[in-house]
C-alpha cells in the first residue's frame, strides 16, 4: 500500500515538474513573442515617424520649389510687361519718326518745286529751233523743249511704240491712257496709236504761252485735218512732257 502511494506521489511530482516546465516554456515563448512584437511595433513607429518627417521634408521642398516657380513666373510677367511698354514706346517713336520723315520729304519736295519754279520764272522755256514739223521729219527729239517733247510723242504714236509714248506723257495723262487701253491687246493699242496720226501731214507751232513756271500752252496747226489744237506741256524732273489736248468742257 505504501509503495503504491509512493509511486503515485512520484508520478504526481513528475506531473507537477512537467506542468512547471510547460508553464515556464510557455512563459518564455510568450515573452519572446512579446519582445518581438514590441520590437516590430517600435520599428513601425520609427518608420512611421521617418515617413512623416520625410513627407514633411518633401512637402517643404515642393512648397519651396512651387514658391520659386511662382517667383520666376512673376518675374517673367514683369519682364513681359516691361517689354510691352518698350515695344509701345518704340512703335510710338517709329510713328513719330515716319511722320517727321514724311514731313521732311514734303518740305524737301516743296523746296525743290519752289527752286524749280523760281528757275523757270527766271528762265522761260527755250524757244524752238523750228516751228514747222512736216511728217517726214518726225523723229524722237527728246524732251528739252515743249515742242520737241510733243513731236517725240507724235513720233512714238506713228511708230506704234506704246512704251515711248507713255514715257512722253505726264503722270496724269499716262493714267488716262492706261485706263483707255485696259483690256486691249498690244496689237490693238499699236493700231490705235498709228490710226490717230495717220491723216496728219505735219505740225506747225503758231503760238506758245507760259501759263506757269513749269507749264506752257502750245497752239499747233494739225496739217491734214484743218484744225488747230492747244496742247498742254509740263516740266517734270527737268523734262517736258505732253499733258494732252486742252479743249473746252462740253
Amino acid at each position: 500500500m505504501s509503495k503504491c502511494i509512493e509511486a503515485a506521489m512520484k508520478i504526481l511530482r513528475q506531473l507537477v515538474l512537467l506542468l512547471a516546465l510547460v508553464a515556464t516554456t510557455a512563459a518564455v515563448l510568450l515573452w519572446q513573442r512579446s519582445e518581438r512584437f514590441a520590437k516590430e511595433a517600435a520599428s513601425l513607429r520609427a518608420q512611421l515617424a521617418f515617413a512623416k518627417e520625410l513627407s514633411a521634408v518633401e512637402a517643404a521642398a515642393k512648397a519651396k520649389q512651387a514658391e520659386a516657380e511662382l517667383q520666376r513666373l512673376r518675374a517673367e510677367a514683369e519682364e513681359v510687361h516691361k517689354l510691352r511698354g518698350e515695344v509701345s514706346q518704340l512703335r510710338a517713336g517709329a510713328k513719330e519718326t515716319e511722320k517727321l520723315r514724311t514731313e521732311n520729304q514734303r518740305l524737301r519736295t516743296e523746296s525743290q518745286q519752289a527752286r524749280a519754279a523760281a528757275a523757270m520764272a527766271a528762265t522761260p522755256a527755250p524757244a524752238p529751233a523750228s516751228t514747222d514739223f512736216p511728217k517726214e521729219s518726225w523723229s524722237f527729239a527728246g524732251y528739252q523743249t515743249p515742242e520737241a517733247a510733243f513731236v517725240s510723242a507724235i513720233w512714238a504714236m506713228q511708230q506704234a511704240n506704246a512704251k515711248t509714248y507713255l514715257e512722253s506723257l505726264t503722270p496724269e495723262e499716262q493714267a488716262r491712257m492706261l485706263q483707255r487701253w485696259e483690256g486691249k491687246t498690244e496689237a490693238e493699242i499699236a493700231a490705235k496709236l498709228q490710226g490717230d496720226v495717220a491723216r496728219i501731214t505735219g505740225l506747225q507751232v503758231v503760238d506758245r504761252q507760259q501759263v506757269a513756271p513749269d507749264e506752257v500752252r502750245v497752239s499747233v496747226v494739225i496739217g491734214g485735218t484743218d484744225r488747230t489744237e492747244n496742247v498742254g506741256m509740263k516740266l517734270i524732273n527737268n523734262e517736258w512732257k505732253f499733258g494732252g489736248f486742252i479743249r473746252p468742257a462740253k
